[in-house]
């Protein structure tokens, strides 16, 4: 008897291992062969109780290994190994004690893509009655794993339904809620030194007053402010969007971008626009508007079938202030550390019409280039159509300002209508009219997919103009213009031609923009018309090697020799942990001299403090050569922090600088901070971005928001935050925004559940929502807040209860089970409650147990605490509902 004593307890935890091994096994809920059922019963009970003395519960349930009972569950679908989203799916009781399997019905197979019209046996059966698939539709299965929640779904390709790559039916669009949003970004810079203005009167607020000392006088401030607001009411989406420009001169200026009232037409890929907006740009040259507007919307469509948006890339020689204009209007200004820049965020404000950037560095200095903005050939699906219609009167984005009053200029009325037809053999015919009181256009195209060749596309346009009354006596203009563009991937190579296109027009040609910048020519000006234009966009991937890319565009006008060029290439790669990379940038405007960069870029990772230490130089073709030593990372789990801190030397201007600069995302904004110091001259910025959102649930604030938004619900779970988006967490509420969701498409959002604490639950961590364009959608994740409990339980008489007994709450909901000793871990637990343990299949094999939680000042996160049977459950607790 000493010696069984000595290994008792070892081997009563050896029987708790044994034990979690058959409760952990997966299951699937495909109907298995008899005779693999039979083998999964063979586990002999009794050995469970060698050497011990404590009951044991009716294992009946778990003869087959982990159960799934009958029950509502929201489970992960995927179709042929595609991901379909979550769904509530019913699982029915098969009544022979085997799992429970799903019960699938009509109209979730055909939410799916199945194309359930063709198989009598579901075209049959109401929406909502469970289908046998094995039977209804031939070599189709499903898999479910009750382990991750995990319901997997074959059927044959046959039976789906026909759709391109990345399509997303309409009947999964989310329109959203009601909801007012407020989304703003502010800069501020201030420069210090130079003697420009050192006996000027005071400016602005900014630039003190009087009676400060004299420093202050040299000291010139800029500042930019954008501020887009707006609600959403049903398929409607209100906005507008407006900007505070002021530059170092001390005068500031609102201008209003546009205001427009804005809906989707699902039926017809459409979207309807009133307001203020720009004509679509893949035919003739946008331009802005104030009317109605009914266009196609390309982001409907598949991926597939779907265009490409601008990206801007750049040199900056010291903390510089980056702007971009597009028809005239200030649409982005951020400032950027010394060296190469990307800016790939731009909010959509129009389909297409070529971006003016403005690089402003530290000492003044100033570069200006035009970035092309156009699309690809226009190439449709045989059957389909890609239309726009638009009545409204001309904007003009430039104008003269006379003592801070706008002159007025010419801003005619017109209608302008685009439509464009894919035929068979992959044939797009295309053409489109203008037509104003001074300016008429026709044009009329056609685009052909040549496959591995390439997608070309070729257009004649003819217009005719009449000059103001006052210039050439009203004299008629008329001429023609003819565009060829091409698209290639080659994907094998890995060579992309994004957009290459070549125009070439008659001296009596003018774009609309053109005619009506000719209203308000004096008798004595003169003007000189587009002749030929030649862009480009292309690039390389070259294996492990690194990749090049290179860009063009060059613009001639008639009756001068001047010349509209920019030119931009560049090669990156690596070598082991060094990489590496050459930019050239050239860019010429007329009656301006051209200006030639060449810039050469050294990185190497620092460790794993997540930064890099880099090394630049850059030479112009004035002789000046500068270099660059810097060190750029990021700080924090999710990268939310960002920074770079420079020291520079150049040849000219006044030797070395230095500066730094960091960029904080955080649950309420993004706050962006940098200094740049040289010989005389200092400049420093700060910015800050975000939103606010109104909505039924009360103010969430968040970073900028973006056009289209999700509204995160986690009731009771603070300061939880999402996979993927840096900064971004749950507030006090238990909610938190997503900025920039993709409209018409999936977006998988996930909580952190290492966030979670110890006393909250999440049934569900990952959902997915699929808006519409401007939407404010919901993502509702179920939470519960609950203790973690180390109970010891007895029944009435003081002893053991049976070993497996299952512990439920008071909905019915199994929160633990018991192990060796009659202990059991309890998780999801309340303040205080009644537990019911069952250990059988009767009524009298169960007893409810009370329990209440003291009051602790530092609570642990798992509680002890000793539990016995009060009373039998006077009936049978319903069968689990599993969310």
């Amino acid at each position: 008897m000493h010696h069984f004593s000595a290994f008792h307890a070892p081997f009563r935890w050896t029987v708790c291992v044994v034990l979690l091994g058959v409760l952990g096994a997966r299951v699937q809920a495909q109907p298995q062969a008899p005779q693999q059922q039979m083998v999964a019963s063979n586990f002999n009970e009794e050995f469970l109780g060698i050497g011990g003395d404590q009951p044991r519960a009716d294992l009946s349930l778990f003869s087959f290994g982990n159960r799934v009972l009958a029950g509502n569950y929201m489970v992960d679908v995927s179709l042929n190994e595609r991901g379909v989203g979550q769904a509530a799916i019913r699982f029915v009781d098969q009544g022979d004690r085997s799992d429970a399997t799903p019960c699938l019905a009509r109209r979730m197979l055909d939410d799916w893509g199945v194309n359930v019209a063709v198989f009598p046996a579901l075209a049959n059966s109401a929406d909502d009655a469970c289908v046998d698939l094995t039977k209804a539709i031939p070599d189709a299965s499903f898999n479910y794993d009750g382990g991750k929640q995990r319901l997997s779904v074959s059927i044959p390709q046959a039976a789906l339904k026909r759709s391109a790559r990345g399509a997303v039916g309409p009947e999964k669009w989310d329109k959203g809620i009601t909801a007012g949003m407020l989304d703003y970004q502010l800069s501020f810079g201030r420069s210090s030194g130079g003697d420009t203005r050192a006996f000027s009167a005071p400016q602005s607020a900014f630039d003190g007053h009087p009676f400060a000392d004299p420093e202050q006088a040299t000291r010139r401030s800029t500042m930019f402010a954008g501020v887009r607001a707006g609600f959403n009411y049903g398929d409607w989406r209100f906005r507008h969007f407006s900007t505070y420009n002021r530059g170092t001169e001390g005068r500031g200026r609102w201008e209003a971008i546009n205001t427009y009232a804005q809906r989707d037409i699902a039926s017809i890929h459409g979207q309807l626009l009133i307001g203020d907006g720009s004509t679509p740009g893949n035919f003739f040259d946008s331009v802005p508007f104030r009317g109605v507007q009914l266009a196609s919307d390309d982001t409907m469509l598949p991926d597939s079938q779907q265009g490409y948006a601008p990206t801007i890339r750049g040199v900056a020689q010291t903390n510089a202030r980056v702007t971009v204009r597009q028809n005239g209007y200030v649409v982005y200004s951020t400032f950027v550390a010394p060296g190469a820049f990307v800016i790939d965020d731009l909010y959509p404000t129009a389909s297409n019409g070529d971006l003016e950037v403005s690089i402003t560095e530290a000492d003044g200095r100033q570069t200006k280039y035009i970035q092309a903005f156009s699309a690809v050939p226009t190439l449709l699906r045989e059957g389909t159509w890609r239309y726009s219609a638009t009545v409204g009167k001309y904007r003009r984005g430039y104008g003269v300002f006379t003592n801070g009053t706008r002159l007025l200029m010419s801003e005619p009325t017109f209608i302008q209508a685009t439509l464009a037809r894919g035929l068979g053999r992959e044939f797009t015919l295309y053409g489109g009219l203008t037509a104003a009181n001074m300016y008429q256009s026709l044009l009329a195209g056609v685009g052909k997919n040549l496959r591995d060749f390439g997608a070309v596309s070729a257009d004649l346009s003819t217009a005719y103009t009449t000059a103001p009354s006052g210039l050439d006596g009203g004299k008629r203009y008329s001429g023609q213009s003819v565009r060829f563009l091409y698209a290639k991937s080659f994907l094998d190579s890995g060579t992309d031609f994004r957009v290459a296109g070549y125009r070439y027009s008659t001296s009596g040609y003018r774009t609309f923009q053109e005619a009506v910048q000719m209203q308000d020519l004096q008798p004595f000006d003169t003007f000189n018309s587009r002749r030929n234009e030649l862009r480009f966009e292309l690039s390389q991937r070259l294996g492990d090697k690194g990749a090049v890319f290179a860009s063009a565009r060059q613009q001639t006008y008639w009756g001068t020799d001047a010349k509209d060029r920019v030119v931009q290439m560049g090669y990156s790669g690596s070598y082991k942990q060094f990489g590496y990379s050459v930019f050239y940038n050239q860019t010429r405007a007329l009656n301006r001299p051209p200006v030639r960069q060449l810039m050469v870029m050294l990185s190497i990772p620092l460790g794993s403090t997540g930064a890099n230490a880099q090394y630049t130089a850059t030479r112009d073709n004035n002789g000046s050569l500068s270099q660059q030593v810097g060190v750029y990372g990021s700080a924090f789990d999710d990268n939310r922090l960002s920074y770079s801190v420079t020291a520079t030397d150049t040849n000219q201007g006044g030797g070395g600088s230095g500066s730094g600069s960091a960029s904080y995302l955080s649950q309420i904004g993004r706050f962006d901070i940098g200094h740049s110091q040289s010989r005389g001259i200092g400049q420093s910025n700060f910015g800050v971005a975000g939103g606010a959102l109104f909505h039924a649930g009360g103010i969430t604030l968040s970073q900028p928001l973006g056009e289209t938004i999700g509204l995160v619900q986690a009731p009771k779970a603070q300061g939880v935050g999402l996979e993927a988006q840096p900064g971004v967490a749950t507030d006090g509420a238990g909610q938190a925004v997503i900025p920039n969701l993709t409209p018409y498409r999936r977006n998988r959002l996930a909580l952190r559940t290492a966030d979670l604490g110890d006393t909250m639950e999440v049934k569900n961590a990952v959902t997915e929502v699929v808006p519409t364009r401007g939407a404010v959608v919901i993502a509702k994740f179920e939470t519960s807040v609950g203790y973690r409990l180390l109970m010891t339980l007895t029944d009435r008489r003081g002893g053991m209860l049976p070993l497996g007994s299952k512990i439920e709450n008071e909905t019915g909901q199994e929160v633990g089970v018991v192990g060796p000793e009659s202990q059991a871990f309890v998780t999801g637990a309340g303040a205080s409650g009644n537990l019911t343990v069952r250990w059988g299949q009767g009524p009298a094999d169960q007893c409810v147990v009370p329990y209440s939680l003291a009051d602790e000042k530092n609570p642990p996160p798992i509680r002890e605490l000793k539990g016995q049977c009060a009373a039998a459950a006077p009936h049978p607790i319903p069968t689990k509902e599993a969310q």
